[in-house]
């Protein structure tokens, strides 16, 4: 969060990914830091123990929701 803060602070459009479990917690902590309007995505929850094949699979689900987002016009 914070490096994504950071990045953004300096124009740098940035996406933070997050398990769907610690989305409000993201949103909180964001929100505390003054960038209520941060942009994520969640991915399933958990991560661990994935096959880098199921890695792949989740990873392609997002990329053109993340593409969207890092290139949306303001």
């Amino acid at each position: 969060m914070h490096d994504a803060m950071t990045l953004e602070n300096r124009g740098i459009p940035t996406v933070v990914l997050c398990t769907q479990p610690f989305l409000n917690s993201a949103h909180i902590h964001a929100r505390t830091f003054g960038h209520g309007a941060f942009q994520s995505v969640g991915i399933p929850h958990p991560l661990a123990g994935l096959t880098a094949p199921l890695v792949l699979e989740q990873a392609e689900s997002i990329v053109d929701e993340v593409v969207a987002l890092l290139t949306q016009s303001e």
